[in-house]
């Protein structure tokens, strides 16, 4: 099973179509491109749920660059949305609860109240 990356520009094709129906064919564009890059079949093209649902909810309003990840497997293409994953930030080592510290709260002075100035009359 091939895994390959793939980045279509959307703006290119969506820009020339219709508001109203550019939901309906960047999913067609999608399955379009990716058939011509792997060299299959339309119909031997895959498209995810997450794709979909991500495509008709982003992608064709914004028409921003799509990231694919494309896996071949005996003359089908599967594909996915791209997604880096990103490595987790390690937990900050654990302090004593802050009843053992005892009271370190500290109490903030009050503003002395300032009695407005009188009006000067002329």
């Amino acid at each position: 099973m091939a895994e390959r990356l793939l980045t279509i520009n959307m703006r290119r094709y969506l820009v020339v179509q219709h508001r109203s129906k550019r939901i309906k064919k960047a999913a067609g564009y999608v399955r379009d491109r990716v058939a011509h890059y792997t060299k299959t079949d339309i119909e031997n093209v895959r498209l995810s749920r997450e794709l979909n649902n991500s495509i008709v909810k982003h992608y064709a309003k914004s028409m921003e660059p799509l990231k694919l990840k494309i896996m071949m497997d005996k003359g089908t293409a599967s594909v996915d949305l791209f997604k880096v994953e990103q490595p987790k930030p390690a937990k900050a080592a654990t302090t004593a609860p802050q009843e053992a510290k005892g009271n370190t709260k500290k109490e903030k002075p009050k503003a002395e109240a300032k009695a407005p100035a009188a009006k000067q009359q002329k």
